[in-house]
């Protein structure tokens, strides 16, 4: 895998994903994308299943990249407005991360261990979401505390919306500010 052939495999993937699903991509429509046969693509992930695991640890671990850098750049005497907003461009910015999660969501099995890896990654990104707002002026992080149980959940609304960024970041806004 040193010749960079599975991490193409892999952003192909996704952003098929993104726009039309996990259940919608096939796996032929992958390997056309990235160029090679699909005995190639079967060489690096056998099934489905075993890409779909390997987009999903790539996507989790850049939306919890995303979410430190945002934890990092809060700051109390900051404008909440952009501080949220900041929040909604990480997540919802131009490679739709959280599209990809949803559509790896969508295609996990009950009870498997791809579900137990996305919803440990809920949980954690909560908390950082909660850390983040911790930070803010003492006001704005009540109001985000109060609402924290659905600020993954209404941005994953958007997200599968394919909202416009401004709209996207003014709809947030609103929710938490009120």
């Amino acid at each position: 895998m040193k010749d960079g052939t599975a991490d193409n495999i892999i952003s192909i993937a996704a952003e098929l994903f993104s726009s039309l699903g996990a259940f919608g991509t096939s796996l032929g429509e992958v390997a056309k994308r990235a160029g090679i046969s699909k005995g190639t693509l079967y060489y690096y992930f056998p099934t489905k299943q075993a890409l779909c695991e390997a987009v999903s640890d790539k996507c989790l671990s850049m939306i919890s990249s995303r979410l430190f850098a945002w934890v990092d750049t809060v700051k109390a005497s900051d404008d909440p407005t952009e501080a949220l907003g900041a929040l909604c461009d990480a997540l919802l910015g131009e490679d739709m991360p959280l599209r990809v999660f949803i559509a790896i969501n969508d295609f996990s099995e009950s009870g498997s261990e791809l579900e137990a890896s996305l919803d440990r990654a809920m949980n954690e990104w909560n908390v950082m979401i909660e850390v983040g707002s911790m930070r803010m002026k003492p006001v704005y992080a009540a109001k985000m505390k109060r609402m924290l149980a659905a600020v993954l959940p209404f941005l994953c609304g958007l997200a599968a919306l394919n909202a416009d960024p401004d709209y996207a970041r003014e709809a947030f806004t609103a929710l938490i500010m009120g």
